[in-house]
């Protein structure tokens, strides 16, 4: 949001997706998180980051990423980097194709049509 940390994507993202997780939720202040995955190595940031440890609902360790300047989220580190995609300047593209952690979406909130449903992370 105040733009003291840029990124850069240099690959087609693998997937992209809502996360319906207990710890997404909170970390988007809203009832998903809308991300798309990468590959570690197609990821240049530029700025100061800092990261909060935590264990995902998968209960492995991951790491969320932030801006410490405005507190905006930035990515969720565990094998494949997962990209907030509201954070990407230029994100009409984005169409999510799957949804995550589907047994913790909100009641009001409906499917994507045609998404894939998973209970947890997708094999990708």
């Amino acid at each position: 949001m105040c733009g003291a940390v840029r990124y850069t994507i240099a690959e087609k993202p693998l997937v992209a997706g809502l996360c319906h997780c207990n710890r997404c939720r909170p970390q988007s202040g809203s009832a998903f998180s809308t991300v798309i995955f990468i590959h570690r190595s197609a990821l240049t940031i530029t700025g100061e980051t800092a990261v909060f440890d935590d264990i995902g609902t998968s209960g492995l360790k991951v790491l969320r990423r932030y801006c410490p300047r405005c507190g905006s989220p930035l990515t969720t580190e565990p094998d494949l980097y997962m990209v907030k995609a509201g954070g990407i300047d230029s994100n009409e593209w984005f169409e999510p194709v799957c949804e995550l952690f589907v047994g913790g979406r909100r009641p009001w909130v409906s499917p994507v049509p045609g998404a894939k449903q998973f209970e947890g992370n997708p094999e990708i």
